[in-house]
């Protein structure tokens, strides 16, 4: 923690150094946004695909300001998108991370206050500060003359994944001076959150300054980050599920020494700074610009093993009481029954048996010391360590009061570093760094194991580097620009983007699966991106409206998914091209004294995409890599929303989105193993497989009541087609030709053989409800209380999402093949009934 904190005071003090970005704003207005707990329901999990409208809000759509925060349980994504479709601006600057394109919440985890003021605009919208998404874009403004002046002091209590949390928040607010000061700190903290065996300890801090020179003229910095470690929950099958009477079993831990210890820890830290320069250059043009820096660190841990050592996880399937016969389509012997019936036993009514036992992995390793062996069991910790700087400069200029244009640049530089590192080594004294898989196929004497063939059969010790290393360089350069205008009630705009993206690998290890090409430079990838969007609106009236907005994108692959198989080669995808994005949506608003809302029509079709699998095949007892190629997907649904004013005091909000999200072709395939040097051509039937992770259907019902000072809200919710996320693997050519004679037809797919279905999830409701009250004090002072309750009905068979683990479970039933590895899909579940009180004071 003393070198997180003196690197935070480093940070603060470096930030004049860097270049500068949005308007100052003279008055700042009080707001009631305590009543909002968006952060405290955010994932911030990096293996979990994220709500893309988490944060990119807006205020002036009745669907876009609701949905983000009310289905953020289910984890729901608008149109289906990732969150790789959307950008986070600070002050104009973007800080999503290139690599993946995804926003860590991370950044700013437990900074509300310090987060409270920002922009958000959907897909289409115009703005002043980026060409624009088509998963939309919110911009959060960090100036410090921004933040209301005065203290604020804001306690909570809640049980999710932290159960407490506390911030302070101060402000100068613009001083005589010129000058403006605002600082905010917060704590997060659970011992042991509302899933068993997790935990959360995060520290979070904000500090911004800013000097107004002049009425033209100002300069901001600030700085803020979250250091962050958290045990994380694990997914497991319904059979575990059932066994340990409970949809939020976590197999992630067990009992060490009669401590709970989870396997799965997250240490994450992404100090970061921007500094921002306004310049009012007369009453129409404003020039803003700005530059950003993010250091990121994030270790993830996982248990690993070698040699013949037993796979420790409690809920691996051959520790399942389903392992020991076919319990589909065999009869089983008595000694069979008797197994199934003791193991079963264990499972339902011994804690311990269920969890890991890390009392026989540090056993194991006792053993093998006393032999001179090395650990069978470890403790490693995964690294994807970044270094981003960003810079960005707008121009607006209004030509009259119905003629304006905007023009942009931006410029991204990012490294990242990937590596493993020994974490604990469970007790044993010595580890050499060599690939267990591929000692099995050649042996001890073959170079092929080394990891690093220029220090070959390394010992290594807690804290070390092994496995791999490698880093990923990214530049981005764009420039855009956007003009409008409107005439006669007819509103239009039109707006174009050219940028370039190069990318390579550098390897720092010599692998011995590749010996000339897994070491050093790459090479560089370069891809040309350009954009152009349109729209026009016509108003009716002051009251209703009809909007037609079309686009086409060329957008760079996202280096994430650039390589066959990054932690072992520098080999580029074949073939790689720039993804093709086409777009348009078709919308009625409608804004009166009693009803104000929109219906939307919307249709996407991606091209060219690139999608790459990391997983352990269980099948061949390997690591494998399986990098798609040339995937197309459409999206297209409905979106409509309304609000009626009832009373003064009473309201009442509907909310409905039918999409779909689906593959409509079977890409390329390229399977790698990591044992081995070559890689073989597939292909993966994907096609009519839809997109994950995210209910594809979605209705809302709610009413709002206020009345002197209190706010009253009841909501209920209904998700449905929430589908599974399936097996690449399940579905390669390769693999399903086991059961076909290997005929194909003109469009080369396989003859006679049944693609397996993806499993479409159970929908369900959810009933939430809320209750504030705002007190104002004397001498400007106020109190705010709110109390949250979500899933009041705690229906705890809610699936959110999941995933078919990698192994091709299926039998022989007379002619016909029967598919029965859904039995061992792995499922997450929607937190049952929780609550979130919290207590604002503002002085």
């Amino acid at each position: 923690m003393k070198k997180e904190l003196g690197l935070m005071s480093v940070l603060f003090c470096l930030t004049p150094a860097l270049i500068a970005q949005n308007k100052v704003k003279k008055n700042v207005l009080e707001d009631n946004a305590s009543f909002t707990f968006t952060e405290s329901q955010l994932n911030e999990d990096d293996d979990v695909a994220q709500s893309n409208y988490a944060l990119v809000t807006s205020n002036n759509d009745v669907y876009l300001s609701n949905v983000g925060y009310l289905f953020s349980p289910m984890r729901f994504r608008v149109r289906g998108l990732d969150s790789q479709y959307s950008e986070v601006f600070f002050n104009g600057v973007q800080f999503n991370d290139v690599e993946t394109g995804r926003f860590s919440y991370g950044l700013i985890g437990g900074l509300n206050d310090a987060t409270r003021n920002k922009e958000g605009i959907s897909p289409f919208e115009t703005n002043n500060f980026t060409f624009g998404a088509v998963g939309g874009s919110s911009n959060i403004n960090m100036r410090a003359s921004q933040y209301a002046p005065g203290s604020k002091l804001v306690f909570s209590a809640c049980n999710r994944s932290y159960v407490a949390r506390a911030m302070y928040t101060y402000s100068t607010g613009l001083m005589n001076n010129g000058w403006a000061f605002t600082g905010s700190f917060g704590y997060r903290w659970a011992e042991e959150g509302n899933i068993a065996g997790t935990f959360y300890n995060s520290f979070s801090y904000f500090l911004a300054a800013q000097k107004v020179f002049n009425e033209r003229h100002s300069l901001s910095l600030a700085t803020w980050g979250a250091p962050t470690e958290r045990g994380q929950q694990g997914a497991s099958t319904e059979e575990a599920y059932y066994l340990a009477n409970s949809h939020y079993y976590n197999p992630n831990w067990g009992y060490q020494n009669g401590e709970k210890r989870n396997a799965r820890v997250v240490n994450s830290y992404e100090p970061s700074a921007i500094a921002t320069w306004d310049f009012d250059i007369n009453k129409d043009m404003k020039l803003v610009t700005s530059a950003g820096f993010k250091y990121s660190s994030y270790g993830k841990s996982a248990l690993g093993w070698g040699g013949n050592a037993a796979d420790p996880r409690p809920d691996y399937y051959k520790k399942l009481p389903s392992s020991i016969f076919n319990v589909w389509n065999s009869v089983p012997t008595a000694d069979e029954l008797d197994q199934f019936n003791r193991v079963t036993d264990l499972w339902m009514n011994n804690e311990s048996y269920r969890q890991i036992d890390w009392d026989m992995l540090y056993l194991a390793n006792q053993k093998a010391n006393a032999t001179g062996k090395d650990a069978l069991y470890y403790q490693e910790e995964l690294h994807n360590d970044q270094l981003a700087f960003n810079l960005s400069s707008v121009f607006n200029h209004s030509l009259d009061k119905n003629h304006k244009y905007s023009a942009g640049i931006a410029f991204n530089a990012t490294k990242g570093m990937h590596y493993k590192t020994m974490k604990d080594l469970l007790g044993a004294t010595t580890y050499t760094d060599i690939d267990k898989f591929s000692v099995r196929d050649y042996g001890y004497g073959s170079s092929i194991i080394q990891n690093d063939l220029d220090n070959p059969n390394r010992r290594i010790g807690e804290g070390d580097r092994f496995g791999y290393d490698y880093d990923i360089h990214v530049y981005k350069e764009s420039a855009w620009l956007r003009y409008e205008g409107k005439d006669a009630g007819l509103n239009y705009f039109v707006s174009g983007k050219i940028g370039s993206t190069q990318m390579f690998r550098y390897g720092n290890m010599r692998n011995g699966r590749a010996p000339l090409k897994s070491k050093g430079s790459s090479g560089t990838a370069k891809f040309l991106e350009g954009a152009i969007k349109a729209g026009i609106r016509y108003d009716f009236n002051g009251n209703h409206s009809i909007s037609l907005n079309a686009s086409y994108e060329d957008r760079a692959p996202l280096a994430y998914n650039a390589f066959i198989a990054p932690r072992i080669k520098n080999d580029f995808v074949k073939d790689l091209k720039t993804e093709r994005i086409l777009g348009g949506e078709l919308s009625y608003n409608f804004t009166g004294s009693v009803v104000n809302g929109r219906i939307t029509g919307y249709y996407m079709r991606f091209s060219n995409q690139v999608e790459m699998d990391a997983f352990y095949n269980d099948n061949e007892s390997r690591f494998t890599y399986l990098s798609m190629n040339g995937i197309e997907k459409e999206h297209y649904g409905i979106e409509a929303a309304a609000t009626v004013k009832l009373t003064s005091n009473l309201s009442l909000t509907g909310i409905a989105t039918w999409s779909e999200a689906k593959y409509i072709n079977n890409p390329d395939a390229v399977r790698t193993y990591e044992s081995e040097s070559e890689s073989n051509v597939d292909r993966v039937y994907a096609k009519g497989m839809r997109l994950s992770g995210t209910p594809l259907s979605a209705y809302s019902l709610g009413l709002d009541y206020n009345i002197k000072g209190w706010f009253f809200n009841l909501t209920g919710n209904y998700y449905h087609r929430v589908y599974l996320d399936f097996s690449t693997y399940r579905r390669l050519e390769s693999v399903l030709t086991k059961y076909s004679d290997g005929t194909v037809d003109a469009n080369g797919n396989l003859v006679g053989v049944s693609v397996p279905e993806q499993e479409e999830l159970d929908g369900g409701f959810m009933l939430d409800a809320s209750i504030g009250k705002f007190i104002r004090l004397r001498d400007g002072k106020s109190l705010s209380i709110n109390l949250s309750l979500n899933n009041i009905l705690n229906n705890t068979n809610l699936r959110t999402g999941g995933y078919e683990q990698n192994r091709d479970d299926s039998y022989e039933d007379g002619s016909e093949r029967v598919y029965v590895f859904s039995k061992n899909s792995k499922y997450y579940y929607a937190f049952p009934f929780n609550a979130f009180l919290n207590v604002g004071f503002r002085f």
